[in-house]
């Protein structure tokens, strides 16, 4: 097998961590011996053996064979010992990456300590790949603010709900199913004032699939001071975040909250994130509503976007549309994205898009 046959296996091997390893990255680790596989790895969970080291415990004789990993190996001591340390005295002879650790504590180091070692390094094997992977870490750890997905269920015509405010429900079961395992895979879910008021969620993971270190936590953003206190995932004892102006009085005590200026009944979404990012925060899936999404965009915080388009129309120039802030004039003025990919998720289309 070729590097980059080698590598790919890798990159679906860290996929095994995608619902567990939050705040580290997802890596994945091959072994090989003149092209062929003798050992395998990848990151379970923080806290527990990195891809590297996973690896190695599989491979009964690793002095002379490739390493194949999908994030430069880590030369620091956190919840575990440096991998650069256990690669070196283990006698491998080649590593290949795809891409180097953006975090500060590596960001390069790792692969100078495997070279100094004298051992083979070759870097940005299926790098593009890798990055997409672990596109919400890089992000954090690079900007230290957490990496922002949209999301929303809108009919053809863009709307998320009709005039009178129904909108369980615009898509089928399946995008509503793909639309909860997004929840499994990020840090926390935001949502506006006006949300809780009309729909009263509970903003709960219901698929069992995250088992990460990081505490799933509900954002609420309440420029307008309008929450309703008794909202039941207020009451439900999960971990929740509330920025407001006003909070009401009388919550109970698994509610933070933090207290923001408003502006014309608008949060500093800028302020927000940094706050959740210095709670350990280093994902977040917006599900609106509508002035939610349209602040968020309107102020180029965004960074993924992800949107369920249903196969129907419902009109109504006041219903609610995924973007309702104030209109442009000319589309040189336009806000601008990138669509990435279309697919069909049963009745409906998905369509992923980023900044461009």
């Amino acid at each position: 097998m070729t590097d980059e046959q080698l590598m790919r296996r890798a990159l679906e091997l860290a996929e095994g961590g995608r619902y567990s390893v939050s705040p580290n990255p997802m890596v994945g680790c091959v072994i090989a011996r003149d092209g062929e596989v003798v050992a395998e790895g990848f990151h379970h969970r923080a806290g527990e053996g990195h891809a590297e080291i996973e690896a190695l415990r599989a491979c009964a004789e690793p002095r002379g064979t490739t390493m194949v990993v999908s994030l430069e190996p880590c030369c620091h001591s956190g919840r575990t010992g440096p991998c650069t340390t256990a690669i070196i005295n283990s006698g491998i002879a080649r590593v290949v990456v795809a891409m180097r650790d953006p975090h500060d504590v590596v960001d390069g180091q790792g692969l100078e300590a495997l070279r100094r070692a004298g051992i083979v390094v070759t870097e940005g094997v299926l790098e593009a790949e890798a990055r997409r992977l672990n596109e919400k870490f890089a992000w954090a750890v690079t900007n230290h603010l957490p990496f922002v997905l949209l999301k929303a269920a809108m009919t053809l015509d863009g709307k998320l709900a009709t005039i009178t405010r129904e909108s369980q429900w615009i898509t089928a079961e399946a995008a509503r199913e793909r639309s909860l395992a997004l929840r499994e895979e990020y840090d926390a879910i935001m949502v506006g004032a006006g949300t809780v008021a009309a729909d009263n969620p509970r903003l709960t993971r219901r698929l069992g699939l995250n088992t990460a270190v990081t505490p799933w936590t509900r954002v609420v953003v309440d420029g307008g001071s309008e929450v309703p206190p008794h909202a039941q995932l207020f009451r439900d004892g999960g971990r929740t975040i509330l920025f407001a102006p006003r909070p009401p009085d009388n919550l109970p005590p698994n509610v933070e909250v933090v207290a923001v200026r408003s502006f014309d009944d608008r949060l500093d979404l800028q302020t927000v994130l940094c706050a959740l990012y210095d709670r350990g925060i280093q994902s977040v899936l917006v599900e609106g509503g509508s002035l939610l999404h349209s602040d968020f965009i309107r102020r180029g915080l965004w960074q993924k976007m992800i949107v369920f388009v249903a196969p129907l129309v419902i009109g109504g120039g006041e219903a609610p549309a995924i973007f309702s802030g104030d209109p442009v004039s000319r589309l040189t003025d336009a806000y601008r994205f990138r669509f990435d990919r279309v697919e069909s998720v049963g009745s409906d289309l998905m369509i992923t898009a980023y900044q461009s």
